[in-house]
């Protein structure tokens, strides 16, 4: 156990500053985000707003369109705002496939000449993972808090408390999910082509998701997409908690970190 101690201090002082600079960016940001919302609240400015989006935003919004150009949805678009997501998705799968790099530089190799099961590179990474995971999402969380705390207008304190939570675990469970693709990609290949077809596969199912809400004969397979139960636009209207979401992006994630220890057990690591 302390040997998968060390594995772990030593992979977590690897990118600890990497992390914390991208929280503090996320957590900023979001500050802003608040700011600008309480700015065009105050100015009336939604509905001018909204008329002038075409209707393809439209068409991805659907009904939620009038909950999201709000004061409440600008606020909670941090957690589904597309650059957000699509960079939390790269850090997960940066982090996921660290194995692959220490296979690649024969550190793995060195730390296993020492008593450490080697499944120990697997646990480690996912224990890595899901603390990034939470930092990051805490990042955002504390931007809100703080953001409403001083920008927040009179007469709304902004989105409940529940409804931060819902969006926040959506988020949180999405990106887990990815890292478990990204992991069991990383258990069986060099770390390149690991992140090259992770990203790929995100990027194609996000666009799929997209492409799914207009036109719906896409439907049939858009849900093989994880980006399918990340149902952001639903929080903000205030619709209940989709555990079942939730659970097919854990089921995902739990396979993808299956198929990494079982891989892992099989791969010649040695250089």
């Amino acid at each position: 156990m302390k040997g998968a101690f060390l594995l772990f201090r030593l992979s977590l002082k690897r990118v600890w500053k990497l992390l914390c600079a991208t929280g503090l960016l996320l957590a900023a940001f979001q500050v802003l985000r608040v700011h600008i919302a309480a700015s065009v609240h105050q100015a009336g400015e939604f509905d001018q707003i909204s008329a002038l989006l075409p209707p393809s935003i439209r068409a991805i919004l659907g009904p939620s369109l009038t909950s999201v150009m709000s004061f409440n949805g600008i606020v909670c678009g941090g957690y589904f705002d597309l650059g957000n997501v699509l960079a939390l998705v790269g850090l997960a799968i940066a982090l996921a496939t660290l194995p692959a790099s220490e296979i690649e530089t024969g550190f793995a190799d060195l730390m296993l000449s020492r008593p450490i099961p080697r499944h120990w590179l697997i646990t480690r990474t996912i224990a890595l993972v899901i603390i990034s995971i939470l930092l990051m999402v805490f990042a955002i969380m504390a931007g809100t808090w703080t953001g409403l705390a001083l920008f927040a207008p009179p007469d709304n304190p902004g989105p409940p408390a529940r409804q931060v939570a819902a969006l926040a675990s959506n988020l949180g469970m999405l990106l887990l999910c990815w890292g478990g693709v990204a992991m069991a990609f990383g258990a069986g290949c060099r770390r390149g082509p690991a992140a090259a077809i992770t990203s790929l596969l995100a990027f194609g199912t996000l666009l799929l998701d997209y492409a799914q809400k207009l036109w719906p004969p896409l439907e049939r397979i858009g849900w093989i997409s994880p980006f399918k139960y990340n149902t952001p636009f639903e929080h903000v209207m205030g619709s209940p908690f989709p555990v079942e979401n939730l659970l097919v992006l854990w089921a995902v994630a739990m396979t993808g970190f299956t198929l990494a220890y079982l891989i892992i057990t099989q791969r010649d690591i040695h250089r």
